[in-house]
């Protein structure tokens, strides 16, 4: 099947952000890119201005349309995947009332356990989840306590990709999936009044968004935004969906039992089922459609990890790379791979938080002195499959998965995928050059604008082919045994998080 113009599909991370132009096959045809900036003005604090954060999306959607427009191309719709929870506030004018909180941000920390404890048995029976301090119920509860005023001057309460799709069209609301990670039934995917009650937060039930179907088109490029951004003026712009969503159909995770791994700034782990489900290990949240739910077990414990050890403590080595046009982060491969299997490093990749427990922090146990820079690095490897393993236990036990597939940078590792694969036991599949989020936006997209009847039917028109990763046997046992003294460090780390909590 084929269309006029080309599909765009915009992925925002918290750490990258891209857009790209897709044809009906999935091909992309052009792309631009920016870094995200994120700001900590405090410890706990993760903000992001809109007003920057809207000038660097516009700066790469013009950087997009100049590519389209020389090569003589239009444009057919676009739509945004974008890292959800958090809170963005925004007054009667379309203006931010304070800076968005984002979903890294802490600062909540003592509130989200106190909902927890209080209401946590009522909040999973209603909304199909348990709470982070990071969630968008916690925040807007925060708010209320310690910036009233931010709450009287808002008209709306959004997520990031939200206050982007409305500086497009002029229009705010939301779609399905980021209205469910707080304030709707997990059985009717609609707003629950309990759901503001039990928050404390029955005033804010007239500012929540309306909600649409990701795949609905909510209005069309403004003239403002046009100017702005270069996109044509009147251009059809999508609801869009939380990235989580986006990444797993991107991913080719479209249908119940494919269970979607990003391994990402978080440690992301899904299962898309036709009715909800829930439990204490994951969330269950409504997917892109009516009537379907994803099921997800997330931490901010991922690659966010080996980021930061790379950036603040390997700068030179990435500098050089960078300078001799190479990967920078290619050193980490042949480092692991130097050190071998043996004498272990034990990492637990919490600088950001863990799914055991909201005050966890990071830890390194067995260094010796005769341990050399690659031992650490293999230790963040395997740390970081380790987290994933305790989010996807309970969602392989619970659902009849049929297929593991695994996105995110590591996949890039020559070393990683297999360690993955003998963590979990089971094959994986990898997408192969793949748009992630940006892919399963602009196939939701397609469907929206008529180009496809279904969703199944553009994930097979559009989407990549993979490789598949087999477990070894002496890998699994390996990685089980670690696995073990890995959970053991957890154990005995718990009593220390809680004491400096407790401070």
């Amino acid at each position: 099947m084929s269309g006029q113009g080309l599909i765009v599909g915009v992925d925002l991370g918290l750490t990258g952000m891209k857009v790209v132009a897709f044809d009906d096959t999935g091909k992309p045809r052009f792309q631009a890119r920016e870094a995200s900036i994120q700001d900590m003005p405090k410890p706990y604090w993760v903000e992001r201005d809109g007003r920057d954060f809207w000038e660097l999306f516009s700066r790469m959607l013009r950087n997009l349309v100049e590519q389209v427009d020389a090569a003589g191309e239009s444009l057919a719709v676009i739509g945004i995947g974008c890292h959800g929870d958090g809170a963005w506030l925004i007054d009667d004018n379309g203006d931010q009332v304070r800076p968005g909180i984002l979903s890294l941000d802490s600062r909540a920390i003592q509130t989200a356990a106190r909902l927890n404890e209080s209401v946590g048995d009522d909040l999973l029976r209603v909304t199909g989840q348990r709470v982070g301090p990071a969630s968008p119920g916690v925040v807007l509860a925060w708010l209320k306590e310690n910036e009233p005023e931010s709450l009287e001057k808002a008209r709306w309460f959004l997520s990031a990709k939200d206050f982007l799709r409305g500086m497009l069209t002029g229009s705010f609301g939301t779609d399905l999936t980021e209205a469910s990670t707080a304030f709707t039934d997990v059985h009717t995917q609609q707003y629950s009044s309990e759901a503001f009650s039990l928050y404390g937060l029955e005033e804010l039930e007239q500012k929540a968004p309306p909600i649409s179907a990701p795949g609905d088109i909510v209005g069309g490029v403004s003239r403002l935004a046009h100017l702005a951004t270069g996109l044509p003026e009147g251009l059809p712009v999508i609801a869009g969906m939380h990235d989580v969503d986006a990444g797993a159909i991107g991913a080719g995770a479209v249908k119940s039992g494919q269970l979607a791994v990003m391994a990402g700034t978080w440690s992301i782990n899904e299962v898309i089922s036709d009715r909800p489900v829930t439990g204490d290990s994951w969330f269950c949240r409504a997917f892109v459609e009516h009537d379907t739910w994803m099921n997800m077990s997330i931490s901010p414990a991922s690659s966010a990890n080996l980021e930061w050890f790379v950036t603040t403590l390997c700068a030179a080595e990435m500098d050089a790379a960078r300078r001799a046009g190479l990967n920078p982060y290619g050193f980490i491969d042949r480092e692991v791979g130097e050190v071998g299997l043996d004498d272990p490093v034990t990492f637990l990749p919490f600088l950001y938080g863990n799914p055991m427990g909201i005050d966890a922090s990071a830890s390194v146990s067995g260094l010796r002195a005769w341990h050399k820079r690659g031992h650490l690095l293999r230790g963040i490897y395997e740390g970081i499959a380790f987290n994933h393993r305790i989010h996807c236990d309970p969602l392989v036990e619970a659902f009849s998965v049929e297929d593991i597939r695994v996105v995110g940078g590591v996949t890039q590792s020559d070393i990683w995928p297999q360690l993955f694969a003998d963590t979990m036991g089971k094959p994986i599949q990898i997408p192969v050059g793949g748009e992630g989020g940006a892919l399963g936006v602009a196939m939701v997209a397609a469907v929206g604008i008529g180009r496809f009847a279904t969703l199944t039917e553009a994930s097979e028109a559009m989407g990549t082919t993979t490789t598949t990763v087999e477990p070894t046997a002496d890998g699994t046992k390996l990685m089980q045994e670690r696995f073990e003294r890995f959970m053991a460090l957890v154990d005995t780390q718990k009593p220390w998080w809680a004491a400096q909590a407790a401070k």
